[in-house]
């Protein structure tokens, strides 16, 4: 690992544990006693915008597997230009947690006899479109590379996205420059063809790229001939009645225009116009709200999308940056156990975006938590967010207890 990644991850477990240590200080022993979960949620939510400037808004919502948890709430501005506030019920873009929608859809076409985890994407794709696309130390893998090394990122194909090509830029950089600049689903791939190198060769690691998820989506479009937006459709968000998530660009009404997603910020500027942009698709387009992606959640991990079969596949860890391992479009967050156990900060798998999104659910509370801080700026404080959650419910279940004896 060059000098400069070690560096990011050796800061990056300095964060993680330092905010872990606060964490166990404030509830322990600087934060009085609560009376109600209900006010004790919000605040946790006001206090999340208040003390932390570059936070404009904030929306959560938690549910309990057995349905004695139903609760969301949200503070701050939705939209910066009218003042319009937050709600639990505005949409929010999901980002890169569209990947887990999308690793889902794959793993129903598997099931139904339509592909297989072994097939290489070249089955499925053009030539024009993946030739050259991962050439390393002068051998093409690119038909090669099959559908399963996609979802689990060990294709080795650069990121379109956060990699930087020679003039030092990445697409980010881009849409930054020229926010009115549209980029298509194909620009995205040829960008990663000709102006990145492959990170290495084809299942000899993992290396997180959003370039593996657009080709997943066109792996999708070609096997069922629709567009990717109707295979969500017909998959989830009719099938789960999802009346308030869409894939950009696609809202389903004829009668009235899609609800105005939360604004997104990087740092102190609005970058809501760049979400917009044609290249979020298959890894990273979908627009929600914190109740309907836990209603997905939920039904994916209750068997109701996939059988639990698959579900297991797509836990297949790897390591990928600490503390997160990665399968099939899914995130497994997990900390050391001395930690884990201080804190009572278990295990989650679910699903991050860089809008600051979230959507993850605890096994060992049988909780699922979603929702945004839509700021680009901070990986770890959706989880501190959600730790301080998980802190509050598990001492009302502690006083629930008592009460019921």
């Amino acid at each position: 690992m060059p000098t400069m990644g070690r560096r990011t991850l050796a800061w990056g477990l300095i964060a993680v544990l330092g905010a872990v240590a606060w964490l166990v200080v404030r509830f322990t022993l600087l934060r009085p006693p609560f009376t109600d979960l209900n006010q004790e949620m919000q605040r946790i939510l006001s206090e999340m915008v208040q003390k932390d400037r570059s936070v404009k808004n904030c929306v959560l919502a938690v549910m309990a597997g057995d349905g004695s948890l139903v609760w969301a709430g949200a503070v701050g501005i939705a939209h910066e230009n009218g003042q319009v506030p937050m709600t639990s019920d505005t949409p929010i873009y999901i980002a890169s947690i569209t990947k887990l929608y999308t690793a889902t859809a794959v793993m129903l076409l598997m099931e139904k006899g339509t592909l297989s985890l072994d097939d290489p994407m070249a089955k499925y794709l053009p030539s024009g479109l993946i030739h050259g696309i991962h050439v390393y130390d002068g051998k093409d893998y690119s038909a090669e590379i099959t559908l399963r090394e996609l979802l689990s990122h060990s294709s080795g194909i650069a990121d379109y996205y956060s990699e930087r090509a020679k003039d030092g830029r990445n697409l980010f950089d881009r849409f930054l420059e020229r926010p009115d600049r549209s980029w298509t689903v194909d620009e995205t791939i040829e960008r990663a063809r000709n102006d990145l190198r492959p990170n290495f060769r084809p299942g000899t690691g993992v290396s997180y790229s959003d370039t593996n998820y657009q080709l997943l989506g066109k792996v999708i479009e070609a096997v069922t001939g629709k567009p990717l937006h109707v295979v969500y459709e017909e998959f989830f968000f009719d099938a789960l009645g999802l009346e308030h998530t869409w894939l950009i660009g696609y809202w389903r009404s004829q009668i009235a225009p899609p609800p105005s997603p939360a604004d997104v910020f990087y740092a102190d500027n609005n970058i809501t116009r760049i979400r917009s942009n044609g290249a979020y698709w298959a890894e990273g387009g979908i627009v929600s709200t914190a109740k309907e992606m836990n209603i997905f959640l939920k039904a994916l991990n209750e068997g109701r999308i996939i059988r639990s079969g698959s579900l297991k596949l797509m836990h297949d860890w790897r390591k990928l940056q600490f503390p997160l391992q990665y399968g099939y479009g899914t995130m497994y967050f997990k900390l050391p156990w001395p930690i884990s156990a201080l804190t009572r900060i278990p295990p989650l798998w679910g699903h991050s975006g860089s809008t600051g999104s979230f959507l993850y659910y605890s096994a060992d509370y049988d909780l699922y938590m979603a929702g945004s801080i839509d700021q680009t700026e901070s990986k770890i404080k959706p989880f501190t967010l959600m730790a301080k959650v998980m802190r509050a419910i598990s001492v009302e279940r502690a006083r629930s207890k008592i009460r019921n004896r």
